[in-house]
Order: C-alpha cells, then sequence, then structure tokens
C-alpha cells in the first residue's frame, strides 16, 4: 500500500493537482520526483492513474491534512467522468473521496479551491446513483446533504431526491413534500384541494400578469439563463408538476400557474419553461375554450425548445404541444409525425413513460387519418 501510495504521488506530481498539496508533503514530492519526464501521458489520464494508485493505498496510509487533497482528486476523476456519461465509475470515484474525507465529515465552511468539497462529493455521488438507478445510495447521499447542509445548498439533493421518488411511483410522496419546500419557500400553496373556482381566479391572475409579455418578448429574451439555485428551483416545480399530473392532483392547474408566474417574472426560459407555458396554453383551451390563447402560449413554447438543448422536459413539453394543443391548429398527419418524433426523443432522454404516451397518441391520431400502421415506422 505505500507502494501505491508513492506511486500515486509520483503521477499526481506531474498534473496540475499537485498544486492543492500543502507544506513538507509536497516539497517531500519534489525532491523525490522533479526530475522525471512522462509528458507522453495526458494530465488527465494521469490523474486518473494517480488517484486509482491513492485509493490502493487508502486514508489510513495518507497524511491526515492531506486527504481532503486526495478527495479533491477523486472528486474531479469523477466529475471527469460523469462528463462522459460513465456513471458507474464515476460513483466509485465519489464513494472514495467521501472515505478520504470521512463520512461524517460536514463541515461546509471547509473549501478547497473553490469548491465545497463535501457537498460536491455526496451530490455527485447521488446524481451518479440516480443516473444508473440505484435507489439505495441516492437516499442515502440525498439524505445525508438535506441533513447537513444549509437548507440553500440542498435544492439540487432534493431534486435527485424527488427525481428517485419518481421512478418508484411514489407521486404523492413528491407533492407531499415539494409542498412543503414550497411553503418554506414562501410560495403560496393552499392546504386543501383547490375548487374550480380557486382556479379560474388563479389563472385569471396568471393571465393579467402574463398580459405583459409579448411572444416577441419572449422570444428575444429567452436567451437568459437562470443561474444554479433558481435553476434548481425551476427543476422542482417541473418535478413536482409532473407528480401532479401522474396522479390527476387538483393542484396540477395552480402549480403550473405558479411556475408560469415565476418564469416571467424572473425572465428565465428553459425547457422547464416551456412545459409550464404548454401547460398554460392547454388550460386556456381546456377550462375557458380560449384557442388563440391557447395557440399563443404554444408558439413561446417551441421557440423556447428551439433554443435549449434537449432534455426530458423537452420531451413532456413536445408531447403536450402536439398531443393537446398544436393538433387544433395542424393537420393531423403532422401531429401524429411530431408526436412520434417526441416518441424517438424521449427514448433518447431516458424518459420511457413520456415516449410510450407520446407513441400511443401518434398511433391513435394516425388510425383517425385512415393510415395502415404497419407502415406507420417505415413511413417516417
Amino acid at each position: 500500500k505505500k507502494l501505491h501510495l508513492q506511486i500515486g504521488l509520483f503521477l499526481g506530481w506531474k498534473t496540475s493537482a499537485v498544486n492543492l498539496l500543502e507544506g513538507d508533503f509536497k516539497k517531500k514530492m519534489y525532491l523525490s520526483h522533479s526530475t522525471n519526464d512522462i509528458s507522453v501521458i495526458s494530465e488527465r489520464s494521469l490523474l486518473c492513474i494517480a488517484t486509482d494508485q491513492i485509493n490502493h493505498a487508502g486514508p489510513e496510509f495518507v497524511e491526515a491534512s492531506q486527504r481532503n487533497v486526495f478527495a479533491a482528486w477523486n472528486l474531479s476523476v469523477g466529475k471527469e467522468l460523469s462528463a462522459s456519461f460513465n456513471f458507474g465509475c464515476a460513483l466509485h470515484y465519489y464513494d472514495q473521496g467521501i472515505s478520504f474525507i470521512g463520512k461524517d465529515f460536514w463541515i461546509i465552511e471547509f473549501l478547497v479551491d473553490g469548491t465545497q468539497l463535501c457537498l460536491d462529493l455526496y451530490q455527485g455521488a447521488a446524481e451518479a446513483a440516480s443516473s444508473i438507478r440505484h435507489d439505495s445510495k441516492v437516499a442515502y447521499y440525498t439524505n445525508s446533504i438535506i441533513r447537513n447542509a444549509p437548507f440553500e445548498s440542498t435544492l439540487p439533493a432534493w431534486v435527485i431526491f424527488m427525481s428517485c421518488l419518481e421512478s418508484s411511483g411514489k407521486h404523492f410522496e413528491i407533492i407531499e413534500k415539494g409542498f412543503n419546500l414550497m411553503r418554506i419557500m414562501k410560495i403560496e400553496i393552499p392546504t386543501t384541494p383547490p375548487s374550480i373556482m380557486d382556479i379560474m381566479e388563479s389563472m385569471t391572475k396568471t393571465t393579467i400578469f402574463a398580459s405583459r409579455y409579448c411572444i416577441n418578448q419572449g422570444v428575444g429574451i429567452s436567451q437568459k439563463r437562470p443561474d444554479k439555485q433558481n435553476r434548481n428551483l425551476l427543476r422542482l416545480f417541473d418535478a413536482i408538476t409532473v407528480a401532479a399530473y401522474s396522479v390527476s392532483s387538483p393542484y396540477l392547474p395552480l402549480l403550473t400557474f405558479e411556475m408560469v408566474y415565476y418564469c416571467l417574472q424572473n425572465e428565465f426560459f428553459e425547457t422547464e419553461s416551456a412545459v409550464a407555458f404548454a401547460g398554460f396554453g392547454y388550460f386556456h383551451i381546456a377550462l375557458k375554450q380560449d384557442y388563440e390563447k391557447g395557440k399563443y402560449w404554444a408558439k413561446i413554447a417551441l421557440e423556447i425548445l428551439k433554443q435549449t438543448r434537449p432534455s426530458s422536459a423537452t420531451v413532456r413539453a413536445r408531447w403536450m404541444l402536439y398531443g393537446h394543443i398544436m393538433l387544433w391548429f395542424i393537420p393531423l398527419k403532422e401531429a401524429a409525425r411530431k408526436l412520434f418524433a417526441t416518441n424517438q426523443l424521449g427514448m433518447k432522454q431516458g424518459d420511457f413513460k413520456t415516449a410510450v404516451s407520446a407513441l400511443t397518441l401518434s398511433t391513435n391520431i394516425a388510425l383517425l387519418e385512415g393510415e395502415n400502421l404497419l407502415l406507420l415506422t417505415r413511413d417516417r
């Protein structure tokens, strides 16, 4: 194990990660390794190999003052692997990093190179575990963050945890926890299910507020991107809305109106915003039979989708737009084609539930058009 440590230190010396080392430990490395040259290997590969060697040695063979540094090496490698969608290996390195700092190490003010080390390791581990559907690990990491970190730092963990609950079909739990979070953030949610009068009143207020915006303004400011905190709040809204839809919750319209209000008020136009605007358009048609307003908000949602990267929220927005709004304004054949394309996008994004629903709608519309279902996929 001491040999693994020495190899890891030698390789680590050849990367910029060595700058994290401190004091006498760094001087020892300089004296031992400054004359060696292995420049033919990329820095990223060197750091990965060095980190592996340090991990083989383990925390017990590393000076206590340097353990946080090697945890940061693991964090760096984990981020690289996550960016390459290699979430299983990324989770391994996040776990190793946590082992160096200790499972109970929650000193929030401790920073390494501007990074909140402990929080970043747990959050990276939670995201990686979520990506490979390791629910028990997701619950462990997210609960650790929620229990120990300041509330404003826990929103990403809540979003990941909500995603885990959604994949397990625990929609009512998502709604309950989500509403509690919204109330903590001073977002008003009624404690009893709203009546139709409450829904119509809320819709009217949101429509009046939204009348300040025209579609050209929506397109123009859709380039503005929210900061991480507000982006996570958008994702939280979206997760609760998905759960509310899944169980036909009476709160769904209010959640949609609240999200529309929030996006317009803060001029945030992301894929989650497109879902909200599509839903807003749908409720104009479903509740007020106002087809022009429905089309208006559908067009804003479509413009946002053109300017944002595809995600699972894109799939839901397209499903709402072409399955419930635009089919009133475009040929049914075109709507069926768009829904089939949504099915393909949903499969790529891993949103299989929406993908199957889009395919079902596409097939139903094609039947109405008299298409031969045997030729359906071949023709598209």
